[in-house]
């Protein structure tokens, strides 16, 4: 806790219990980043904002202020009734702006007046943007992973989802990331793809809060659709761990593939053929006019078996070839599989495993 018994900073701040984070930001800043399950009450919105850093390049430091004054006094009752909401429900209140400044400064300063008891978050969300960043950096002191690999439709997303539902820690980057990595990733997921500093964050709340050391991911390449995985994540992916391939017959990939891209998706034919379309150089026009046909047709199977054979498989040998396997499972037998992952991540936790 900071000398100052209303600021607290980014570490104790994660530890309290029965807390919620107030954003006072703007919408805009709020939905690049923020500190995941906080609320957003902006102090000024996007268009006030604006309007204010206008005046304080044009006029001044003091004209701004008073304008900002002036745009927030509309708002003080509301934010009054919805802190005093909260202030019921959560023991701990924890206000944070961009910088812990004016914004957070002048709600903390004002409401704790009225009653209220709040934090103001020392040095706001860029405090605690810069902790995330600490923490993806040094994540190979703490945790390690069991790295998942195999050729596309084996069913290493199947796994990772069936872990978690066994409280086994499971980390699905492309869940986090919403993209599969391929011309085909964004097919199957229904929310937008999150910002870098978002996805960072997500990756730092889900290793933060693991329960074991030892945590389940996929092999993937640094780019995951339209983010990176900062550099140390993915060398702990690539460098260090434990390395498992996973194993499949063509028919089940299949299966797979048709259920994540066609029966799963919430995308239609069209998005389909257009990805079909960005392949064209690389599958010749003969083999990608054979695709479209079986789309046409709604032959799903048929043109998940050709792209296996003529694009994935090839695209993915060389990557799956290059490392040296701690164990090979084979998922035709799905459950048995599952159950050999599970006990390896428990002997893994138990130091049992040699």
């Amino acid at each position: 806790m900071n000398k100052l018994s209303n600021v607290i900073e980014v570490e104790d701040s994660l530890e309290l219990k029965n807390r919620i984070f107030i954003d006072v930001r703007s919408e805009s800043e709020y939905e690049e980043d923020r500190i995941q399950n906080s609320i957003n009450i902006p102090i000024l919105n996007d268009e006030q904002r604006k309007i204010v850093g206008t005046i304080y390049k044009q006029e001044g430091k003091e004209k701004a202020i008073e304008k900002g004054l002036e745009l927030v006094a509309d708002k003080l009752k509301d934010i009054y009734i919805e802190l005093k909401k909260l202030s019921n429900e959560y023991d701990n209140l924890i206000v944070y702006c961009a910088r812990g400044g004016m914004r957070s400064s002048l709600l903390v300063n004002f409401y704790s007046g009225l009653g209220i008891n709040m934090h103001k978050l020392d040095g706001g969300y860029k405090s605690y943007r810069n902790y995330v960043i600490n923490f993806l950096e040094n994540a190979d002191e703490n945790y390690e992973f069991i790295v998942l690999h195999g050729l596309t439709g084996v069913g290493k997303t199947d796994a990772l989802k069936y872990l978690e539902q066994k409280s086994v820690s499971s980390l699905d980057l492309e869940g986090l990331a919403q993209n599969c990595g391929s011309v085909f990733g964004y097919l199957g997921f229904k929310e937008k793809p999150p910002t870098q500093k978002m996805f960072e964050t997500l990756l730092f709340e889900y290793i933060r809060n693991s329960k074991s050391k030892y945590i389940f991911t996929e092999s993937e390449s640094r780019r995951i659709g339209y983010v990176m995985l900062p550099e140390n994540i993915y060398n702990m992916t690539i460098e260090k761990g434990y390395h498992i391939l996973i194993e499949d017959s063509i028919e089940n990939r299949v299966k797979r593939l048709v259920n994540q891209y066609v029966n799963l998706s919430y995308k239609d034919d069209e998005r389909i053929l257009e990805s079909i379309e960005k392949l064209r150089k690389r599958l010749g026009n003969e083999k990608t006019n054979y695709l479209n046909e079986k789309l046409h047709l709604k032959e799903y199977d048929a043109i998940a078996k050709e792209l296996i054979i003529d694009y994935y498989d090839p695209l993915y040998k060389y990557s799956i070839d290059k490392f040296k396997y701690d164990y090979i499972v084979d998922c035709n037998e799905f459950e048995k599989a599952m159950n050999n992952l599970v006990n390896i991540h428990r002997q893994l936790h138990e130091g049992s495993l040699k």
